[in-house]
């Protein structure tokens, strides 16, 4: 099983406000999309709150219902997203990888998540693939890893994510080429909402 982990714990210092609750024009919250995208394609998903967000993450649960959703508040998502991601990886999980969503990242296309799947499955005979798009050759999100560097990406802290991990392995790093702009597209201030 592939499983996805979304993470949403960061601080929206510029944003100005709580983005993930920001209503995109299709009428949905950015993590609201977010969430269903990985949803849709993803048999397991789980969503990083910031620590403490417990009522947030019932909320969400209510509006969306979807029992393959689980929220995790990260205790230490203030230290930054290496952290939330490192309190959310599970090296005993029963997943044979991760892919690593934004949740301020609501527009990128289920397409995009089939073909980073298709790329993972071709090269994992091989090697131990993490895959990521790129768009005009520009890296983006999400990001596959497979299962052997969950043990690795269980150490990460600060505010880094998990780029120490790709560039500690560059030769089993492998880039799917998309038309999805949405891989590249972030959600940083309210203008970028429409």
């Amino acid at each position: 099983m592939i499983g996805a982990i979304i993470l949403a714990a960061g601080s929206s210092r510029r944003f100005g406000d709580d983005k993930r609750r920001s209503v995109l024009p299709s009428g949905q919250l950015i993590l609201e999309e977010s969430i269903h995208k990985a949803a849709s394609v993803i048999d397991e998903v789980v969503v990083v709150l910031r620590f403490g967000d417990t009522q947030f993450g019932k909320e969400l649960n209510d509006k969306i219902n979807n029992p393959s959703v689980q929220y995790f508040c990260a205790p230490d998502s203030a230290k930054g997203m290496g952290s939330s991601l490192s309190n959310a990886i599970k090296p005993d999980r029963n997943w044979n990888a991760c892919l690593v969503f934004l949740g301020d990242m609501p527009f990128v296309q289920a397409e995009t998540v089939e073909s980073l799947l298709a790329e993972y499955e071709f090269r994992k005979q091989d090697c131990s693939p993490i895959v990521l798009p790129t768009r005009n050759k520009k890296r983006g999100h999400p990001v596959l890893f497979d299962k052997n560097y969950f043990d690795e990406m269980a150490q990460l802290s600060g505010d880094q994510g998990a780029r120490s991990v790709i560039e500690a392995h560059r030769k089993s790093v492998f880039e799917v080429e998309v038309e999805d702009p949405g891989v590249i597209q972030d959600i940083d201030t309210p203008e970028d909402l429409s």
